[in-house]
């Protein structure tokens, strides 16, 4: 399985609410900052695209932008148009929230929405993919994203029964070519699993741990898997991923375990053999150190918690 996949896997993402705008005349929307990965799609009309730090950016038909972990953004007819707050509760369930006044002008037509992911799992959300993806409904390099999203603007402006089932499965499959996209062409500076990914020698070596992540890595091991020198091999990596190999190795092995431990995959012992660490004192404690609290407490918590939901 590819670091990717690994990845994406251990996150659960699940498209936990997604809605329809159909708006007209002078109207324009602020959503709230947020934690997850949020998106929206222009399936008719036009609007423009407001975050801080960014210039407006108008978007036309078949258009699409998703955030991971934005700050307040806004979508409105022009740059300049007031905006209302966006209150998921207020929103119709199945039906779209129909904004401005509907005797003016053309309908913009949106598709929006956020996905949730395993809150345990957040720094690896943090590190997979760029903070802004943008695509444009002409990008040729975006393809397979661009089928995906047709077939999701297709099915948003449709009423063919068992719509919303066929929308949340485009829904998953737009999320991971949108980050595969993300990747292709990193920023350069850009610090992620992705950008690293893009970087064939770095992705031999990023293959390789995650293939194996019980062997007893050393940085010189892993760069002769990328065909580099062990300095060479360090710095890249810790450019592209903004860890040290080692350190990356060690958050990848926590990630595994609490996994392991979310699900009550072994006893901590084996969950400890498991994640490549020979004795459990040792496992203890760099689950301690990386995560913030020992394992056995973080078994109960989870626990605890599954309870309690």
């Amino acid at each position: 399985m590819d670091p990717l996949t690994q990845t994406i896997a251990l996150l659960r993402p699940r498209a936990l609410l997604w809605k329809e705008l159909h708006a007209r005349g002078d109207w324009a929307i602020r959503f709230p900052a947020n934690r997850s990965v949020v998106f929206s799609l222009v399936a008719q009309g036009r609007c423009v695209f407001q975050t801080a730090g960014r210039a407006p950016k108008l978007m036309g038909e078949g258009d699409f932008v998703l955030m991971t972990a934005p700050g307040v953004w806004s979508l409105g007819r022009d740059a300049g148009s007031i905006p209302i707050d966006f209150r998921a509760d207020a929103v119709p369930e199945g039906r779209p929230a129909v904004l401005g006044d509907p005797a003016a002008g053309s309908e913009a037509r949106l598709l929006g929405g956020r996905f949730a992911f395993d809150e345990t799992q957040a720094a690896l959300l943090k590190g997979l993919s760029p903070a802004l993806i943008e695509v444009d409904a002409g990008d040729e390099a975006a393809g397979r994203l661009r089928g995906v999203l047709g077939l999701l603007r297709d099915e948003a402006l449709s009423d063919r029964p068992g719509r919303g089932f066929v929308i949340e499965r485009l829904l998953e499959l737009m999320l991971v070519e949108a980050m595969r996209q993300g990747g292709d062409a990193p920023p350069e500076g850009h610090r992620n699993l992705l950008a690293a990914l893009s970087e064939p020698r770095i992705a031999a070596a990023l293959r390789a741990l995650h293939d194996d992540v019980r062997r007893p890595w050393t940085v010189g091991q892993l760069a002769g898997v990328a065909g580099m020198s062990r300095s060479v091999f360090a710095e890249r990596f810790a450019k592209l991923l903004g860890r040290a190999p080692m350190d990356y190795l060690i958050h990848w092995r926590m990630a595994l375990a609490k996994d392991a431990l979310r699900r009550g995959a072994g006893s901590l012992a084996e969950i400890a053999d498991h994640s490549g660490y020979r004795s459990f004192s040792a496992f203890s404690a760099a689950f301690s150190r990386t995560v913030g609290c020992p394992p056995s407490k973080f078994s109960v918590r989870r626990f605890e918690d599954a309870r309690e939901d």
